[in-house]
């Protein structure tokens, strides 16, 4: 009877030990279960314990950019659990934040969902990046030294190597990008693209410039960002339209002046196009998919072609 039992405890323990994911030693004859330490950090990351995961970060038991078998770091968890002070902390101690994953080559970044960590990790992403352009478009009289190199950020890299983005042109997916920042209203995505390589007053093939976008989905603060960036407020798309022709409320007509558009009725074309787009976003499952569903949704709106 005690050696059944005895075998029914090391069975146990050992399932237990593969249901954790944690390796084990042999102690003579006792199995004596070690857990992982990288994946006990990743555990308490994801419960929000910070303070217990930077315990066994600071432990020394590993190196704070240790991947796991998908190219994950302990940072790339710690920004899609929308931990701030975790991020921070993690970053003052050598953590990169230009790393990659192994499948799409997602930063920490690109995994973060909250807006003030996404602004931590581009400005350490900055910070992080060696020099790539110069700063300054005219030409340095004779004889005067080249401008200072100004750091990327990353963004506009990221945005080329977007996955989602495979369907686009490359040139232009960082421009396309911002676009789809005004339009989910993401104001760090829109900032750091246009620090990086975006401009300001680009035009798209229809005239419309990044003002025309936010003034149109009424995005104030996205505008405001725009302006203090020296968005033109005198552009015009190629419907002879400013920025403050598409104003949709008295806060963004005060912003950019001119008179509030009035809604168009919606159109046979309009009305199809919003089917389609909710139908087809309806069975998506991410937010990848649905970016792309609504880059249809836009292009119906042009074409009259969803699919």
């Amino acid at each position: 009877m005690q050696k059944t039992f005895t075998m029914i405890s090391v069975a146990a323990l050992i399932a237990l030990g593969q249901f954790a994911g944690a390796s084990a030693a042999w102690t003579g004859s006792i199995r004596v279960l070690q857990v992982d330490p990288w994946d006990n950090a990743r555990y308490l990351i994801g419960v929000k314990s910070s303070a217990e995961a930077l315990r066994i970060i600071d432990s020394g038991q590993f190196d704070i950019n240790l991947e796991n078998e998908e190219g994950y770091t302990l940072l790339h968890f710690a920004a899609e659990a929308g931990d701030l002070e975790l991020v921070k902390a993690m970053l003052a101690r050598g953590a990169n934040p230009n790393a990659k994953n192994n499948s799409v080559g997602y930063t920490p970044y690109q995994m973060a969902y909250s807006t003030s960590v996404k602004a931590e990790l581009r400005q350490a992403m900055s910070a992080a990046q060696a020099p790539t352009r110069e700063a300054g478009g005219a030409a340095s009289p004779k004889g005067a030294s080249k401008a200072a190199p100004v750091k990327s950020n990353g963004m506009c890299e990221m945005a080329r190597n977007d996955p989602a983005s495979s369907s686009r042109s490359p040139a232009l997916r960082p421009f396309l990008a911002a676009k789809d920042a005004i339009w989910y209203n993401k104001p760090d995505e829109l900032t750091g693209l246009l620090e990086d390589c975006v401009g300001v007053n680009q035009q798209d093939e229809y005239g419309w410039s990044l003002l025309h976008q936010a003034a149109q989905r009424d995005r104030v603060e996205l505008a405001k960002i725009l302006l203090n960036k020296g968005a033109s407020k005198a552009l015009r798309n190629k419907d002879g339209q400013t920025p403050g022709q598409l104003a949709t409320s008295p806060e963004m007509k005060a912003l950019l002046g001119g008179s509030v558009a009035t809604a168009k009725p919606a159109t046979s074309r309009d009305i199809e196009c919003q089917q389609k787009y909710r139908a087809d976003a309806a069975l998506c499952s991410d937010s990848t998919c649905r970016m792309r569903s609504m880059r249809k949704w836009q292009q119906c709106l042009k074409t009259g072609n969803y699919w």
